[in-house]
């Protein structure tokens, strides 16, 4: 009796530490899905100080959005589609950029204002001329913004081909860039002055989202184009100074939890994420430039992000959003 008394003893000590472990297990997986949610880079010790996007207002033009989402939806303050979109299902497109530029757990600006225009997947006209459109309303509907409440930045995750409205797009832009709107768009040709181009940087298996050498050349990338990391750094930069002339920005892109077009409540892992994802991040750090100090000029702001880069070992140019901010108050000491 005192032997089986024993054995019960050990297996239900066996079984507690088993359930423990998948407890503790649990627990940290979902630490890390929810860890995902964070920009990084330093953003969290920015939002600490309240230099979050508070006081600016940013524009996105997308897909079909789902509106009332909780990661986003008390910044939203305007939303129109072009075109009816009953017949569209919501995209993870639009929640997802939504997010990344003002998403409260997720976002670089949580503390900004959007406007959002939605554009429909397939319309009666090439995307670009609906683009183009959309990017005419924005400029048509700032200028009837008090000032200080106008928009400053216009995030657009998309490019077209000559084919789908190519001129009309990047005329349209040019006028909202006239009109003193800074457009970030995710393809090339970029639009912005000086040139900055956009490359996506991918958080390393283990790597902490805060350091700057734990970012790396996305792997599907290095899998994609068949040439090591080291090699698709070099030639990105190396063409910035040929006939192309720009400035390299790699932004943290991957993985992400965002917004989930699914519900309200719901969230998305992307293991893998793109130049879509690189562009409202952008966005949102011109936002908190434009916030410390919204006499800069576009163009300051845009030399600000070019200059502030941080050359990380793996030679990526990386995004720093604490040194820009530095930049933008006038320390440039970093």
């Amino acid at each position: 009796m005192f032997t089986m008394k024993k054995h019960v003893s050990k297996y239900l000590v066996l079984a507690v530490v088993i359930v423990l472990t998948l407890l503790l297990g649990l627990t940290w997986l979902l630490y890390k899905g929810e860890d995902d949610k964070y920009p990084g880079l330093g953003i969290d010790s920015l939002h600490a100080s309240n230099i979050d996007g508070r006081w600016i207002s940013v524009a996105i033009i997308d897909q079909k959005l789902l509106i009332n989402h909780k990661e986003y939806a008390a910044n939203l303050v305007y939303y129109k589609e072009l075109q009816g979109l009953d017949t569209e299902p919501f995209s993870m497109h639009g929640p997802a950029v939504s997010s990344i530029l003002v998403g409260k757990s997720c976002g670089v600006a949580p503390g900004a204002d959007l406007y959002y225009w939605a554009v429909p997947v397939r319309g009666d006209r090439p995307s670009g001329v609906l683009y183009s459109q959309a990017i005419r309303e924005v400029i048509e509907l700032n200028e009837s913004l008090p000032e200080e409440r106008r928009i400053r930045v216009l995030s657009i995750s998309t490019g077209f081909s000559k084919e789908e409205g190519a001129d009309e797009f990047e005329a349209a832009i040019r006028e909202a860039w006239d009109s003193g709107i800074a457009v970030f768009t995710s393809s090339f040709p970029y639009f912005t002055d000086p040139v900055i181009a956009v490359f996506g940087a991918a958080l390393k298996r283990g790597g902490a989202r805060d350091k700057v050498d734990d970012y790396i050349v996305p792997p599907d990338v290095v899998l994609h184009r068949g040439q090591p990391a080291e090699e698709i750094v070099r030639l990105r930069h190396e063409l910035g100074t040929g006939q192309m002339i720009y400035k390299p920005v790699w932004v943290p892109i991957e993985p992400r939890l965002l917004a989930s077009p699914q519900g309200p409540k719901k969230y998305e892992r992307f293991s893998t994420g793109g130049d879509s994802w690189a562009t409202p991040y952008v966005a949102g750090v011109a936002a908190l430039i434009l916030q410390v100090n919204p006499a800069l000029s576009n163009k300051q702001v845009v030399e600000i992000i070019a200059d502030s880069t941080i050359y990380n070992r793996g030679g990526l140019a990386m995004i720093s959003p604490q040194q820009a901010i530095a930049k933008a108050l006038g320390d440039n000491t970093n």
